[in-house]
Parts: structure tokens; sequence; C-alpha cells
């Protein structure tokens, strides 16, 4: 089974946030790194949705991992998974939106 991912404003956004970031202070290389860590994630929980844990918290939301620095958010529907956001690790839990 490979259920779509359809992403939100938010992911889309918090994503180009992240390559801008990586643009900014590191090489391209680590740029096509993370975009390849970003598709390879992507693609297993398209095969495998529940993959990851589910929050304790907020019912239906799961966090995943692209890298240790970096967490993305998404919740399983019926037919789709939608994805929330991504997540920087370094930032403080207080600043996110």
């Amino acid at each position: 089974m490979n259920m779509p991912i359809r992403w939100t404003a938010k992911a889309e956004k918090s994503f180009t946030d992240i390559i801008t970031h990586l643009e900014t202070n590191w090489s391209e290389k680590e740029v096509r790194k993370f975009i390849r860590k970003t598709r390879d994630v992507l693609k297993q929980i398209a095969v495998f949705p529940l993959m990851y844990e589910a929050s304790r918290s907020r019912s239906g939301l799961r966090k995943g991992f692209v890298t240790k620095q970096c967490s993305l958010f998404y919740k399983v529907k019926k037919d789709h998974i939608v994805l929330l956001s991504f997540w920087d690790n370094r930032r403080k839990p207080t600043t996110r939106n």
C-alpha cells in the first residue's frame, strides 16, 4: 500500500525555510543530501504510515525524523497522509507555532 502524501502550506514553508538555512550556511552537497533524505523518509512513510511513534498528547499526530537535527510531523488519514510541518530540533519547543 502506497499512500499519497499531501503537504500543508506550513509543511512547504518549514521545508523551504530549512533549505534556505542550509543554502546559506552549508554546502550544495548538504542541501542535496537533506532533500534526498527527506524524499527517502517520505517514501517509507507512504508505504509504512504507522512506522513512527504516535504522539501521546495530540491525537493522530506522528513524529518522524529526517536527520537528528530535523523532525517532521504528519497525520495518517483513511486514504492519504497529511504532512504538517518540519521542525529544527535545535529550536526551543516554546517557539513552535
